[in-house]
């Protein structure tokens, strides 16, 4: 009888760890760790269980706040400041298309881990997330290109080059010292007679397309063919003096801006953009700088490309055209960068949100655009 029962105790003890093992497993599938009930490690993710003392969050004071509180008021703020992406579409005043820009989400786990692993009297910026479009430029193969998305708060400076070198290396300094990079177009015959400026514009992190071949062909007179002989012809030169391969070349600026049906049919099967411009210098009429200058910050808005040549007149009105658009909060990048519709390189939102937000607190009522702010950034 001793024996049976305690064979019986053996099987009931054995029994009850394995529904204690199964029940772990379940709850382990489901996510959940014994480490929750120790206040001191947080949850499984190994986050901590409440937010340092004297932290900030933009102008909001959430130190002590449980992982709870953060969670539930992110998630409110999410709800609060999504913007929605917008996409590419026809331009039918320049039969052109205009590209699509990506939304932004306010981005809830990194955000919540910023919050909770930062450390005592600190203050945290919020991480967001883009939200691509649907549609994009590659959707509108063969449509030219006038200005870049007017949500994106940015321009490019359009560059043709078939003459002008002496003004590059100031042109070069001039960029440099306003922390600009753009997109220069030269024609390929000015290429082979000057690598070493193509070279150097490449090395400067410039970015480069085509200007045709020779700007002393008459384009409006070219059929198809003969236009796609000079485009090729001038992308091989380009790409050959700067040393990239000449599917980087992605870009076509014709002379004079002529637009006829062979010149888009001839950028279609060479598989480049046509780009004209929304917004001319003028500079090869040799205005005064200063007036050039005020013209274009004054008259420039998000998204448009600005046309100008290597010019005395260029050169100095450069320094007061790129502080004067930094004060308007344009940043100036290159061509490739302003028609992505993702945000800069760089990782800072470049948009105009559609509207303001609504208020999620109180207390950050008027001081939404510091919750705002990009990590790294006040």
């Amino acid at each position: 009888m001793a024996g049976t029962g305690s064979a019986r105790y053996r099987w009931r003890r054995a029994g009850a760890w394995l529904l204690l093992v199964a029940a772990a497993v379940a709850l382990g599938r489901a996510g959940w760790s014994p480490a929750r009930l120790l206040p001191w490690t947080g949850r499984a993710d190994g986050l901590p269980a409440r937010v340092a003392p004297g932290v900030w969050v933009g102008p909001v004071p959430a130190g002590g706040w449980p992982r709870d509180r953060v969670q539930v008021w992110l998630e409110a703020l999410a709800r609060q400041t999504g913007m929605p992406p917008e996409d590419a579409r026809f331009d039918p005043a320049n039969r052109a298309v205009i590209p699509g820009v990506a939304g932004l989400e306010l981005d809830v786990p990194a955000s919540l881990e910023a919050i909770l692993r930062a450390p005592r009297d600190s203050r945290v910026a919020l991480r967001f997330r883009a939200v691509p479009p649907r549609q994009d430029l590659d959707d509108f193969p063969g449509h030219p290109v006038y200005h870049g998305n007017r949500r994106k708060q940015a321009v490019t400076f359009l560059v043709n080059v078939a003459w002008g070198e002496e003004f590059l290396p100031a042109m070069f300094a001039a960029l440099e010292k306003g922390g600009a990079r753009v997109t220069f177009f030269p024609t390929g015959r000015w290429a082979q007679g000057h690598p070493d400026l193509v070279a150097e514009m490449a090395r400067r992190g410039h970015e480069l397309g085509s200007h045709g071949f020779s700007d002393t062909l008459d384009l409006e007179r070219q059929p198809a063919a003969g236009v796609l002989a000079d485009l090729r012809r001038g992308v091989e030169a380009v790409a050959r003096a700067a040393g990239l391969d000449p599917a980087a070349v992605r870009f076509y600026s014709t002379h004079r801006g002529v637009r006829t049906a062979a010149v888009e049919q001839a950028a279609a099967e060479a598989g480049v953009r046509l780009i004209y411009w929304s917004l001319d210098t003028v500079d090869w009429t040799k205005p005064a700088p200063a007036a050039m200058a005020r013209r274009i910050v004054t008259g420039a808005r998000p998204g448009d490309l600005i046309l100008m040549h290597p010019t005395a007149v260029t050169v100095e009105a450069l320094p007061a055209m790129i502080r004067g658009l930094r004060q308007r909060g344009l940043a100036i990048v290159p061509l490739g960068q302003l028609l992505s519709p993702l945000p800069g390189d760089d990782g800072q939102p470049a948009f105009r949100p559609l509207g303001p937000a609504g208020p999620v607190l109180a207390a950050t009522r008027g001081a939404l655009g510091a919750v705002l702010a990009p990590a790294g950034h006040p």
